[in-house]
């Protein structure tokens, strides 16, 4: 609901940056599917970063379209639920939905801390290099830990807000991304559209693609700083891959 009421005003990168901006300003991990908190992040941080972006007109033909969305929205979710399956099929699309944002530059609401949920980790004076691996699985993630040993820091990314901050903190010490598109956190199709953003110097290792992360394959093929290992590779496989990648 809210993604399509932006897509009508915004190109796909601007989008991204607005949903990151105002999810971070809220410290939400996605947007709120009803209720106060729905109105909330609409009224407050979502017009706060839209008018960031796109300027007052913008935001109110935006607010306007949407203000019945978020009508309709609360008589259904004030309804008691049908089934678990219903409900879980809600959650599912919610976080398949989930983006995140940035600090906030100016609103007219009284400021709140920029800070988000999850740590940004920042680089110390001789560091390790830094290894992210994008999943919620976590025991994937503390098996490609513990292979890849003292050779790197390595750091599970839970939301975008946390991808792009530890991301950009650390940018001085040519971070690899770790993207797992089998239990991902971060949907591949963000990672595609905010590629531009990630520094110059950090590798990408594109874990389990298929035809449907079209978007992430394309990048693996034409840019060298990207790379790929199959839907089979384990956690192993992907921590000596971690390793060659590191020359270690």
């Amino acid at each position: 609901m809210v993604r399509e009421a932006i897509e009508s005003v915004a190109t796909p990168e601007v989008q991204v940056q607005i949903l990151h901006r105002a999810l971070h300003m809220a410290r939400e991990h996605e947007i709120p599917g009803a209720g106060d908190r729905l109105h909330r992040f609409v009224d407050k941080h979502l017009r706060s970063a839209m008018e960031f972006y796109l300027g007052n007109a913008a935001t109110d033909a935006v607010m306007q379209n949407l203000e019945p969305m978020l009508m309709f929205a609360e008589t259904i979710g004030s309804q008691p639920p049908q089934d678990d399956a219903r409900e879980d099929a809600t959650r599912k699309l919610g976080r398949e939905r989930a983006s995140s944002g940035v600090s906030r530059k100016h609103s007219g609401h009284p400021s709140e801390p920029s800070t988000s949920k999850y740590p940004t980790i920042q680089p110390l004076g001789s560091a390790l290099p830094m290894v992210f691996v994008a999943t919620r699985d976590r025991a994937r993630y503390d098996e490609i830990a513990k292979k890849v040993g003292s050779a790197a820091a390595v750091q599970q990314i839970e939301d975008v807000v946390a991808f792009l901050d530890n991301v950009k903190a650390t940018a001085s010490l040519s971070p690899l991304l770790v993207i797992d598109c089998v239990e991902a956190s971060v949907q591949p199709a963000t990672i595609a559209t905010l590629a531009h953003e990630l520094p110059k110097n950090s590798a990408v290792l594109v874990w389990g693609a298929t035809e449907k992360h079209r978007a992430l394959t394309d990048l693996v093929t034409g840019d060298r700083g990207w790379f790929r290992c199959g839907v089979e590779a384990k956690p192993g496989d992907v921590a000596a891959l971690i390793q060659m990648l590191l020359g270690k």
